[in-house]
Parts: C-alpha cells; structure tokens; sequence
C-alpha cells in the first residue's frame, strides 16, 4: 500500500436510498479526525444511509467516495462491493465470530489483509488491545463477554482490520446505562488518536453532544439542517426533529476553576463564567453545557434575590412566536463579552430561552435590546469535549 493511500481521507457521501414508505435523499462529509453524526426521530432513514455508504444496502443513486477515491458512483457504474470499500461497521450487535476467541477476533482483520499488522497508525495490536481493556480477556469466547466488553472488541476488531472510515449505527445501544460513559469516552478518542473519518448514528443526543464535531439532522428521509454541532443543537427551530420538549442550546466552554467547599465547578464561555456542578474535567478542559430553553428566564438587570447562580450578558436576536395566539415563544440571545466595558457580541454562542407569549408581550423584548440570560447551576448538563 501506498504512502498516499495510507493518507486519511475524508468521507463524501450523497445517496438516494429507498426502503418501505420512506425515500431518502441526503448527503454529509466526515473529515479525518472528525465525527459526523446523522440525527433525526426515529424512521427518518439513518440507518438506511449508513448502509448504503458501506455498500450493505443497494442505492438507487449518487456517490461514495474517500478523498479522490470512488466507491460508488451510479452515473459512472461504480460499486465496489462492502469489504473493498474498507469502511469500517459496527453496530448495537457488536457482531463477533462465536467460534473465535477475543484474541482471534482481534487478528481476523490482518489475516484477510493478508499480512501481519505491526503498526496501525502509530500503535501496534498488544498496545491497541491494552488501550481497550482486552488484555486480561484474550481468551475468552464471545458468549462469555457482557455486552459492554463485546463493543470494546468489536471495535478493536474493527481497527485492526486499517479501516478508511468507521460507521457507527447505535453501538452502546445494547450497552447497559451504567457502563456507556467510560465506552463513550473511548469511542470519543478514535477519531483524533486514529486520524479517522467517523459517522455516528444514535438516538440519545448526551452522545451526539460529547462526540460530535458536525451534525446533519434528517426528518422523513430529507435533510433539515446541517453544520457545527453547537450552532445545530442550539437552534430550538430544529426542535420537532430532535428532542422537543427537552430542547435547549449546547454551549462550549473551557473549565476555570474548581469550588470544593460548595462542589461547583466554572466554566468561561465567551469570556464570562458559568457555574456547573462539580465535574472532575481538570482547569483547562474542553466541555460542552446543555442547557435546555425552558430551563432559561430573561431580565434587563442582573437579579438581586434569585436561586439561579448563571447570569450571562447577551442580545436578542431572534424572537419567534408560535403562532399569533400561541402560548410561547422561542427568544434567541447572542451571548457577550465584555471588552473595555462595551458590549462586544461573539458570533456563534447562542442561548435560547422557551418563554410564554405573555411574557415576551409584557416585557416588551424586542431583536437588538440587551438582556441578561439566567439559569441555576443544576439546570446544566457538562459534558467533555475533545
């Protein structure tokens, strides 16, 4: 193999896939060391995509392709078939060889390579089973693995095998809740210590949000919006296709400083503090805070006698109501930073707040006023970030 082709390559997908009472039509791009997760209610074609990217569905049209190389283009009759294209798949089954041991599992992939894998991007197959906890479970059978440990070498098994990209259709959802996070923050560090493209399908946002750099949101098999992870989450239009009720805005933040005597934590973000509950990310972490739009009130001067701990200086935006006589209404602020005592807006970090119409009538808000934007410290989610 070459140098050039051991290059990481980014992922390029635009597919036209049918499947029983839903057609979809939609397109994303995963770049090295990236992870793109595709989101949407359940039955809006996720899975559907995914499958016709690594080749284990037929699409009607469009094309695959890692950097200039094509896996399937239907104008130019180009479909390799799934285990030529090398994107690696793994699933909520965590697919294993029954009749292998883990450490054959493991060494499945070299040996259809057709040679001995010394050294995959940096880390040979004893480091890459230590990184995943297999060492001690080696030789074990599959059907003496929990679930959790099956994701672990279905994984391994999947990076030995030098993949080009890794697809990921729900792979904790067998897991157990109580073992996910540490899975979680392993699946977190593929892309940036493997250099890989990821695509990432999965129902539960908490992994969208500690996992994902973009996101493309699909309803009913078509694509409703596409971008950055915060700029995506945070928009409460998106709401009906995501989260509903639970929807709110993702910000993104470096941690400050830790409190040990109340056990809170702060966090900067835009250059103002926002206290969280304790959270054992050390000074320096990246994080991202969820905060859901019901969960935010607004006031034009900070509030003196209040429980919430956050008040962050900001501008509206947006206002949108629902409907003319509707009972609430989203209002969108920019958050600020203060530079010599002014007001100075940075584009990106956008807080909604989910308020009765009553209330944005009474108070008068309006696009372009200052506000300050206030919510507890246990109305925040964190959550790492790499």
């Amino acid at each position: 193999m070459s140098q050039q082709t051991r290059l990481p390559q980014a992922l390029s997908v635009e597919l036209h896939v049918q499947q029983p009472g839903l057609d979809v039509r939609a397109q994303l791009r995963a770049l090295p060391g990236r992870v793109c997760a595709v989101v949407g209610r359940h039955g809006s074609g996720k899975t559907a995509l995914l499958q016709a990217a690594a080749g284990l569905k037929p699409a009607l049209s469009g094309r695959v392709a890692l950097g200039p190389h094509v896996l399937f283009d239907s104008s130019a009759r180009v479909d390799l078939p799934a285990h030529v294209r090398r994107l690696a798949w793994l699933d909520a089954q965590a697919h294993l060889f029954p009749h292998l041991s883990v450490q054959g599992n493991l060494g499945y992939g070299p040996r259809v390579l057709g040679r001995r894998v010394r050294q995959l991007r940096g880390m040979d197959t004893g480091t890459l089973s230590r990184w995943l906890g297999l060492a001690p479970l080696l030789q074990r059978m599959p059907h003496e693995l929990t679930a959790a440990q099956r994701v672990r070498v279905a994984l391994g098994r999947a990076l030995a095998s030098e993949p080009r990209a890794l697809l990921l259709d729900d792979p904790l959802g067998q897991v157990p809740e109580p073992d996910r996070p540490e899975l979680l923050d392993l699946l977190a560090h593929v892309a940036q210590r493997f250099k890989l493209p990821i695509v990432l399908v999965t129902p539960r946002m908490d992994e969208v949000i500690r996992m994902a750099d973009d996101v493309v949101i699909l309803h009913e098999g078509r694509m409703a919006s596409a971008g950055p992870t915060a700029q995506i989450l945070s928009d409460v239009s998106l709401a009906t296709f995501l989260e509903g009720f639970h929807a709110g805005s993702v910000l993104e933040g470096e941690v400050t400083r830790h409190d040990i005597e109340w056990l809170l934590s702060e966090v900067d973000v835009c250059g103002q503090c926002v206290t969280v509950p304790a959270t054992l990310h050390g000074v320096g972490s990246k994080v991202r805070l969820k905060v859901r739009a019901r969960d935010i009130s607004l006031h034009r001067e900070p509030p003196a006698d209040t429980s919430s701990t956050n008040h962050l200086r900001g501008r509206i935006s947006h206002i949108m109501l629902a409907g003319e006589h509707g009972t609430y209404g989203a209002v969108g602020v920019e958050l600020a930073r203060e530079v010599d005592a002014s007001l100075q807006l940075k584009s990106g970090a956008k807080v909604w707040a989910l308020l009765t119409r009553k209330s944005i009538q009474q108070m008068g808000w309006a696009p372009g006023e200052p506000c300050i934007v206030g919510f507890k410290a246990m109305a925040t989610q964190v959550s790492p970030w790499h």
